[in-house]
């Protein structure tokens, strides 16, 4: 039978119950978190109460998010300066590295130690990372600084979201994670103008100094503003650290930083035939091997219970939302590619077209939040956001075609709406029939799937890219001189750009042949993810 909530005033959270809000009772049960049983009042004093803390976190996510633009912008200049050019794209993977590493352990101390302390640990991090990023006079100290940002960012993610299930009705939190999203959204996007404007002001470096006292306003805020009455473990400190699960922690991080560096750097700092290769994917999954024997064997309290994954929808969310988010980051690695090489924009003019893909991801999650509140019905929406978003890696499969126009290019509207309705109801889905005590655990293996899916995303885009380039190239292109020119086209788009006559045309062609192959794979993605809706267990909320 459907469960189902009380009557409440639509314009209102249906936030009710308990005077103090407990962490480990879910806003959904009866004994809810905020306040009150009835009265407008009340209800108007726990719609306050629950603004002011989404507000407190606004300031954080939109920090983290905006770092990752800020340092794409400037990672040229940055590794040049210490002759390092080759290395410029440690320094997003360092970052990816330490997110992902330290990703799982949050969940878990969270419930131990309190959401609100492990988020000012999330705040110090991240701020002992830029400061660390910007005063480093070595390439390999700024790279350190920006994994231990990483780190931090990982806690700012995972924490906000296990305190937006904590203190919101299931019914609400796709709602209140729209606006979330927002500010993800506000961030990635000035990010990279503003990195851009201060590099070529006051230096790089104010990139990571700059950011120290914004995140000491924001540890302010959380300190003085997020009073959530979270009840934590009261046991000594001993027993509290021998409830970590330090050897699965350790286990799964290595296998993270395995893979993770396998699939960022592969192709790029060591071919993908190579004895790295060999060695990272045999490390990554033998070490993967030992978490899973570890968590089910050995572990007294498993950093991630993987008798979770049995729940349906827990396993069926994870999976459509990691597919949806690698479409999503293949599709969106792409677009400035073929504005670049088929138009020859600018990295900046060819970055503005990704904005109607996260506009969409804005509304879809909008409207996601809006159709659950009031319907309760989520599966319905996993099922539907899957199909939205194959409009789009249809269209630019079959009309991209080097020529395309202002209106053309909002064909990637809908990839961003269909993305934007499944990370949002995917969530719904992973919690609406897990209890309490196992939130924050799922939480934190969520925001993982989605972190590496980031990854996976790109790097799969760029190998399906980089192979079907390369293969229409040598079909294509020949005579004196021919293998030269391909060993540049596939290095440089700038060389692309420069080239005219006869020859740009097939180069180009060729390329447009190797893009049209980036969006079946996204399309495939995105159906399988809508395939995968219809086995979610219905359930309304």
């Amino acid at each position: 039978m459907a469960h189902t909530e009380p009557d409440t005033v639509e314009s209102v959270p249906a936030i009710i119950g308990a005077q103090d809000i407990d962490v480990n009772s879910h806003a959904q049960d009866e004994e809810s978190p905020l306040l009150p049983r009835s009265d407008t009042e009340p209800k108007l004093k726990a719609l306050t109460s629950v603004r002011t803390i989404i507000a407190v976190l606004l300031l954080g996510e939109f920090i983290s998010n905006a770092d990752a633009t800020l340092v794409m912008v400037a990672a040229g200049r940055i590794s040049s300066e210490f002759n390092r050019l080759r290395d410029a794209s440690w320094l997003s993977t360092g970052y990816t590295l330490g997110l992902c590493a330290a990703q799982p352990m949050y969940g878990k101390l969270s419930d131990i130690y309190g959401r609100k302390p492990m988020l000012l640990l999330s705040y110090l991090l991240f701020a002992v990372g830029c400061i660390m990023s910007g005063i480093g006079p070595q390439m390999w100290m700024v790279i350190f600084g920006r994994a231990i940002s990483g780190m931090g960012g990982a806690g700012i993610m995972t924490i906000s979201s296990i305190i937006i299930t904590d203190i919101v009705p299931k019914r609400e939190i796709a709602t209140w994670r729209a606006y979330m999203n927002i500010a993800i959204t506000l961030g990635r996007s000035l990010g990279g103008p503003l990195g851009g404007w201060l590099s070529d002001t006051i230096g790089w470096r104010w990139l990571f100094l700059a950011q120290a006292p914004f995140l000491a306003l924001a540890a302010g805020l959380v300190i003085v503003k997020l009073n959530i009455g979270e009840k934590t473990d009261s046991t000594s400190k001993e027993n509290k650290l021998a409830k970590i699960d330090f050897l699965g922690t350790a286990l799964l991080g290595s296998s993270i930083i395995a893979i993770t560096t396998l699939l960022d750097q592969g192709g790029k700092s060591f071919p993908w035939s190579s004895w790295w290769t060999m060695l990272l994917v045999s490390g990554g999954v033998s070490l993967l091997i030992a978490f899973v024997l570890v968590e089910a064997y050995v572990a007294r309290e498993p950093i991630f219970n993987l008798r979770i994954l049995r729940r349906t929808n827990v396993s069926m969310a994870y999976i459509i939302g990691s597919l949806q988010i690698t479409a999503q980051l293949a599709m969106m690695f792409s677009i400035p590619l073929y504005f670049q090489v088929t138009q020859r924009a600018s990295t900046t003019a060819a970055g503005l077209h990704l904005i109607p893909a996260v506009v969409g991801n804005t509304l879809g999650g909008l409207l996601a939040g809006i159709f659950i509140r009031r319907t309760g019905q989520f599966k319905i929406l996993l099922v539907v956001a899957g199909l939205v978003a194959g409009v789009s890696y249809l269209l630019l499969y079959l009309c991209w075609d080097g020529h395309s126009s202002f209106w053309e290019s909002l064909f990637i509207l809908p990839g961003g709406l269909g993305t934007g309705i499944a990370s949002a109801s995917s969530f719904i889905a992973m919690s609406s029939m897990l209890p309490a005590d196992e939130i924050a655990m799922a939480t934190a293996g969520y925001m993982l799937i989605v972190g590496f899916s980031m990854t996976a995303g790109v790097t799969t885009s760029n190998t399906v890219l980089g192979m079907e380039f390369q293969r229409q190239l040598r079909l294509n292109v020949h005579g004196p001189g021919s293998e030269k020119v391909i060993q540049r086209a596939m290095a440089d788009t700038n060389y692309i750009a420069h080239l005219s006559g006869q020859l740009r045309e097939i180069v180009v062609a060729c390329y447009i042949s190797g893009l049209k192959h980036t969006y079946l794979v996204s399309l495939g993605c995105s159906l399988l993810a809508s395939f995968g809706g219809l086995f979610i267990a219905r359930h309304q909320i």
